[in-house]
């Protein structure tokens, strides 16, 4: 008789309350909560080597910049500490890395120290204080992660078991910070905001975490907690006597988020990390989770307003910076009007919680930060293409869950869609389209004066996505190649500028679509045809389509066809303008966008092959410091000391030089004479090479269009 494996025990997220009938000290708190979860049963089950191992690494929250109510206690993580050297683990190390604009165990200054950190604790038991920011490696991150290519501090990556702690507070963005949140601390790049708010998706970089090399356990020290409109960045405490505990920090962020008295999902970062982790399959709570008592949540007006700041512009940078505590008299400020700017939001945002007027008032500021945000990057779309930022995005969905097959039917779908198409009358340029219930079927082609041998060399045919015009950038994971090594079967995420590009106006999301591909290379064609299988800002319920190269004139030019079939979401105000209903107008807007998207895409191919750059956007510069210089206030700054300084030039180059003669007049020697304005010799100086630059760039760009042009 066969017997039947014995169920794995469940999850647990311990929930450890001091009550009126139970007082409990914090220390208390924590040896319950850790017990309950499970915390010794996981250490032992990693002890493999002699006493001591493995080495521990605890995390605790440090952004606290001046607020101590805004970090996790000292005392508490020293406890555990102890707790560790009760059960012979005398390997541990408390982490940190910097945050925001202050820096924590940097090397310099007396931050751990402000903190509460000695090295020592209460009891004699010694740790290690190191830090995160320092001693990075590469990490194998998987291809199709947004962190492929980044590394990690070596003591995370060296730890036996990693313990993440993290501060029970309010976020003004997010609604709650806690364990997850507390995960893009211990990443290495200085500016955090850059490398994981800005350049990448937060709730990806997580997630990419959570999946390569995680932490091993999660608290939550609620014992004190910070709650108000922005509890993680000013400090308001409440004692709410609680200890979180869980091996799995989605369970741990959803017990917190339920003691706020919140939905959990109702944080975009949890919910997106959710759904990318997922949850254990059998879990359960130890403990009470009733919600605190005078708990204050962020008011859903501000979380909306911050939520609706780009997080690669400036203006959501600027709030992140300026939300933190910063003192204008601290010698190390340069940007005075920041330093202005931070203590007038810290003001608002510590009276918003009580003064309805400071409520307003601030959900009116963010709001038109965030107005004016969205104003100025719906004109880049159409206007300034160049001063986007490329996006640099995870796979999107897990290429494990798609069989070979998968690939081989998407031609099946796709050749009654193409033939449609091609029985479609062309208009004036060529080209082809037909509503068919809310999707658009488009064909067009041309034929490119290029010998197709050469032409099939340098445009890879693999690529041909990324050749279209808006693209913002993407990820490419290879599930199969040829003999040659070529690709033959690939996952791609592609992320495209609002089309048309006026619907970024009325509030129209960038296309973000996950989609099979499949390659074919014949002798006489390629062809590569896709299928979008998500899109993850639901911008697309579907952009399937086909590229097919071809040699035209006996070889010496090349036929690109381009065939697609599309449907994409429609702003909330088109919604309710329904175009469908009003075809006299929908159907001259339509053939308008399909004919520029597509005549610049084949321009791409064309200037691909040729050699010159058609890419829109710019690249991230790696330097943490990169958009420090970039915040308007250090600009703003920057011109109120240029203005000072012409002014007290301009007063000293006021006064007489020379000296009175007998006859009436001031006699100036040559040394007398005074010195050029220096602003101004300054500004000149610095004007001439763009001057210059330009002139000599328009005379190349004139002679270049004049001559013939060659295949390079």
């Amino acid at each position: 008789m066969e017997t039947l494996p014995e169920p794995s025990a469940p999850t647990v997220v311990a929930v450890v309350r001091s009550t009126r009938s139970r007082p409990l000290l914090p220390r208390q708190l924590l040896s319950d909560a850790v017990a309950r979860a499970g915390l010794w049963e996981r250490l032992a089950a990693r002890t493999v080597g002699g006493p001591g191992e493995p080495a521990v690494l605890l995390t605790p929250g440090a952004s606290s910049y001046g607020d101590a109510t805004t970090a996790v206690s000292a005392p508490l993580v020293e406890h555990l500490v102890d707790l560790l050297y009760e059960r012979g683990y005398r390997n541990v190390a408390v982490g940190g890395a910097r945050c925001g604009p202050d820096t924590w165990l940097a090397g310099t200054g007396d931050a751990h120290h402000r903190l509460g950190y000695r090295g020592r604790t209460a009891q004699g038991n010694a740790y290690r204080l190191v830090d995160l920011a320092q001693d990075v490696v590469p990490v194998d991150f998987p291809a199709a992660s947004t962190l492929h290519g980044s590394g990690m501090s070596r003591r995370w990556l060296e730890a036996g078991f990693r313990i993440n702690i993290a501060k029970n507070s309010t976020h003004p963005e997010y609604g709650y910070a806690l364990c997850l949140a507390n995960l893009l601390g211990v990443l290495p790049h200085a500016d955090k905001h850059h490398h994981y708010r800005a350049r990448r998706d937060a709730a990806e970089v997580v997630a990419a975490l959570l999946a390569t090399c995680p932490p091993d356990f999660h608290v939550v020290d609620a014992v004190v907690s910070s709650h108000g409109c922005a509890g993680s960045h000013v400090g308001r405490p409440l004692e709410t006597g609680t200890v979180v505990a869980a091996p799995d920090g989605v369970l741990a962020d959803l017990a917190g988020a339920l003691l706020m008295g919140v939905d959990p999902v109702s944080s975009p970062l949890t919910a997106r990390i959710a759904q990318l982790s997922g949850v254990p399959a059998d879990y359960r709570v130890d403990g009470d989770l009733t919600p605190y008592q005078g708990w204050r949540n962020p008011p859903r007006l501000l979380t909306e307003a911050v939520r609706r700041l780009h997080p690669d512009g400036r203006a959501h940078r600027l709030f992140s910076i300026a939300a933190w505590r910063v003192d204008p008299g601290a010698a190390t400020v340069t940007d005075t009007a920041l330093a202005r700017l931070s203590r007038g939001l810290t003001a608002l945002i510590r009276g918003a919680d009580e003064n309805p007027v400071a409520l307003a008032a601030l959900c009116t500021t963010v709001g038109a930060a965030a107005t004016t945000s969205a104003t100025v990057q719906a004109w880049r779309n159409g206007y300034g293409k160049e001063r986007i930022r490329r996006r640099e995005v995870s796979l999107g969905v897990d290429p494990h869950t798609y069989a070979l097959a998968d690939f081989d039917r998407i031609d099946d779908v796709l050749r009654p869609v193409e033939g449609i198409v091609d029985a479609l009358p062309a208009d004036a340029w060529r080209m082809r389209w037909q509503h068919v219930g809310h999707a658009i079927l488009f064909g067009c082609e041309r034929t490119v004066r290029a010998p197709y041998a050469e032409f099939v060399r340098r445009v890879e045919i693999c690529r041909s996505i990324s050749y279209m015009t808006d693209y913002l950038g993407g990820r490419v994971h290879v599930v199969s190649r040829d003999a040659h090594g070529r690709p033959t079967r690939q996952i791609e995420r592609n992320i495209y500028l609002a089309q048309p590009n006026y619907l970024a106006f009325y509030g129209g999301p960038p296309i973000d679509v996950c989609k099979l591909e499949s390659i074919a290379y014949g002798e006489r064609s390629q062809r590569i045809s896709w299928r979008t299988v998500h899109s993850p800002n639901r911008s697309a319920d579907y952009d399937d389509g086909s590229v097919t190269y071809s040699p035209a004139d006996d070889g010496r030019a090349t036929r690109i066809a381009i065939r697609v079939r599309q449907k994409f979401t429609l702003p909330l105000t088109w919604q309710v303008f329904r175009p469908e209903t009003r075809p006299a107008v929908r159907d001259p807007l339509v053939q308008d966008s399909y004919r520029r998207f597509f005549t610049r895409t084949l321009d791409n191919f064309e200037a691909h092959y040729e050699g010159r750059p058609y890419r829109i956007g710019r690249r991230w510069d790696e330097r943490d410091d990169a958009w420090a210089s970039e915040l308007p206030t250090q600009r703003f700054t920057d011109a109120v000391r240029l203005v000072r300084g012409a002014a007290r030039q301009a007063l000293a180059a006021g006064r007489l030089h020379g000296s009175p003669g007998p006859d009436g007049y001031r006699h100036v020697a040559p040394g007398d004479a005074p010195p050029g304005f220096q602003p101004f010799e300054e500004l000149r100086e610095t004007l001439r090479p763009a001057f210059s630059g330009f002139g000599r760039g328009l005379w190349e760009a004139v002679a270049r269009d004049r001559s013939p042009r060659q295949p390079s």
